[in-house]
């Protein structure tokens, strides 16, 4: 199977090259001509026709499951639905942002998917390399997408903008992220690989320019023309391209000083499983992503000696800069993930709720919580033994590919989440939030119950108490109920016009006749409110 990873890497990287060209192409005038982007759109449709060529022969030789071939026809099928994307851009009919999201969401995010799927499915390979392997595919997609936003942000002079440079500063704090997580779990053959491509004069350049903006004493390292931080990041992102296809050789299995339990030999051991649970939190637990489709012997080891705690608010489940010791899945309740200051002031990062795991990446990595986490409602909490959990994920196969899934949507959401809080006006994030709790909580057609309080609501909206209450009356003043711990809504669809794709996505009238708006954000809408 490795061999099919090669021509999906390809693609993954021609797509984040054309993602580039898109922006630069959108964002100026004069960087880029359509002749420039047209032979960019051929370069990437070579790496597509490549990897058409060879499915059938996949099919054919029953190389994959079913699931996968199907994730890999979705992909080719998805990538025809790029003429549409092209023909926009062309046009200057898109959005730079608009057409980030396309290309990362629906394109690059699937095809790094599919490549940690094959290499997990792969009885030769090891999960623990793998897993280094895909922490190194989502290091090189964060450094295209500051390739893409730092070519918009030049045209538009937004590095003068303090906005855009936090939100900068946050891709940069990911990607260092994503190169610890990598540093940690690659073996030394790994490491090699990285050491052996990421040095240079372009390497260098832009760690020192990183260093700077998140210094916050100087933005001049990116007082640069775009098509030169265009050309200097994709000379980084080219080596990267070399370290992956390298890495692909590392995947496979070393011998070791003992050999494997059979799930044989584990099937006459005892096992307690999750008998001392209610039915009720079995059945919740088993649909939780990590522990979805997992055999009854690798639930039985996990949860030997897991609890279910009830956590009263404004209980402390552990500050930034510990060690963790304990894995934490919330199944009922609220839990807010928080920066705090010197000064005593806090910034929230995320809210979390039912079937969240509460900051993963450091149980898994055994490094120090990067935040702090605090109950915001009366929470019912899942715990594991971090030690317990690490050394399942090193052996089991599937308990590793349901961590890398588990982890992947957790990120996701959490950058879909900010980009959509950040990237809108006061009362479109209000509204958006509304809509998005209206659709999770679906019990009730024209009610919205709120969570937590409003304070905290004001805060996880990134504005000021005072601005969530003034934007409050303006839904009032057109017919909405505002009441301590919840909104009436006017007439059902009254925020429909706050819909965005990330919304739309979970919601069961996307797409009917009954969706008054599946596309985007209408502008009318939101002017009612103004």
């Amino acid at each position: 199977m490795k061999e099919s990873l090669v021509p999906l890497g390809r693609i993954m990287h021609e797509m984040q090259k054309e993602r580039g060209c898109v922006i630069l192409f959108l964002c100026s005038n004069w960087a880029l001509d359509n002749k420039e982007l047209s032979q960019q759109f051929s370069q990437t449709n070579l790496s597509v026709e490549a990897l058409a060529k060879l499915v059938p022969e996949w099919i054919k030789d029953g190389r994959f499951e079913k699931s996968t071939i199907k994730k890999l026809t979705d992909l080719l099928e998805e990538v025809k639905n790029l003429s549409v994307q092209r023909e926009l851009a062309l046009s200057r009919e898109i959005s730079a942002m608009d057409s980030i999201s396309a290309y990362s969401h629906k394109i690059i995010g699937p095809v790094i998917d599919l490549m940690v799927e094959i290499a997990l499915n792969d009885p030769d390979h090891d999960s623990a390399h793998v897993s280094a392997f895909s922490s190194f595919l989502y290091l090189k997609e964060r450094i295209g997408r500051e390739r893409a936003l730092g070519a918009r942000g030049l045209v538009l002079d937004s590095f003068k903008n303090d906005e855009f440079i936090e939100n900068f500063r946050f891709l940069i704090s990911e990607q260092d992220s994503y190169k610890d997580t990598f540093m940690a779990l690659a073996n030394t053959d790994q490491k090699e690989c990285y050491d052996r491509y990421m040095k240079g004069e372009s390497i260098q350049r832009i760690d020192d320019m990183h260093k700077q903006l998140q210094s916050d004493k100087s933005n001049k390292g990116y007082d640069m023309s775009p098509t030169d931080w265009y050309d200097l990041a994709t000379q980084k992102i080219d080596l990267m391209h070399k370290v992956e296809i390298d890495l692909i050789n590392t995947l496979d299995k070393v011998a070791t000083n003992g050999a494997k339990e059979e799930k044989g030999e584990k099937a006459d051991r005892i096992y307690v499983g999750l008998n001392s649970f209610t039915e009720k939190q079995q059945n919740f637990i088993q649909t939780l992503p990590l522990f979805k489709g997992l055999p009854e012997w690798t639930l039985a080891d996990l949860f030997r000696n897991a609890s279910i705690g009830n956590f009263k608010k404004g209980k402390l489940l552990f500050l930034e800069g510990e060690l963790p010791n304990r894995l934490y899945i919330i199944l009922d309740g609220w839990v807010k993930l928080y920066k705090g200051n010197s000064n005593g002031e806090e910034t929230i990062v995320q809210m979390l709720t039912s079937g969240d795991m509460i900051a993963e990446s450091a149980v898994f990595l055994n490094a120090p919580f990067p935040i702090s986490a605090q109950v915001a409602k009366n929470a019912q909490i899942l715990t594991l033994p971090a030690p317990i959990i690490r050394e399942n994920v090193k052996s089991n196969n599937d308990l590793a590919i349901n961590v890398l899934t588990a982890m992947s949507v957790h990120s996701q959401l959490l950058i879909q989440g900010l980009e959509s809080i950040r990237l809108k006006s006061a009362t479109e994030r209000v509204g958006w939030f509304l809509l998005k709790l209206l659709l999770e909580q679906g019990r009730v057609p024209d009610m919205v119950e709120l969570p937590y309080d409003k304070s905290l609501i004001a805060s996880y909206l990134d504005m000021k108490p005072e601005t969530f209450s003034r934007t409050l009356k303006k839904f009032k003043q057109k017919g909405f109920e505002i009441r301590k711990d919840s909104v009436i809504l006017p007439k059902v669809k009254s925020l429909c016009g706050f819909c965005d794709t990330d919304v739309a996505a979970i919601c069961s009238q996307q797409g009917t006749p009954e969706c008054p708006n599946p596309d985007k954000i209408s502008s009318d809408e939101i002017q009612f409110f103004d």
